[in-house]
């Protein structure tokens, strides 16, 4: 075998190589993935949110959030403006 074609064959064997590990690597991190997708829904189910539904469960507590924001911020604003009295008295 010449010595062309030799470097050919001991090219292509390491490019197989690399492509063997690159498959190996990829398939741990999708098991990997797998099991941590299986975490989160058993996490669902456990706090009784079904995992097909978990787009909905989050609007409905961005809602629920943003709506306490709301009423924390207007209860701020009404004792700011019953300290506001005393506070001028002080000036």
């Amino acid at each position: 075998m010449s010595d062309h074609n030799h470097q050919r064959l001991d090219d292509a064997i390491k490019r197989r190589d690399t492509a063997t590990k690159t498959v190996q690597r990829l398939q741990g991190r999708l098991s990997a993935a797998q099991d941590d997708v299986k975490s989160v829904e058993a996490e669902c189910v456990e706090r009784g949110v079904a995992p097909d539904k978990l787009d909905a469960a989050i609007k409905q507590l961005e809602g629920r959030y943003d709506r306490a924001v709301t009423t924390f911020e207007s209860e701020i604003t009404a004792a700011e403006g019953k300290l506001a009295p005393f506070q001028e008295n002080r000036s």
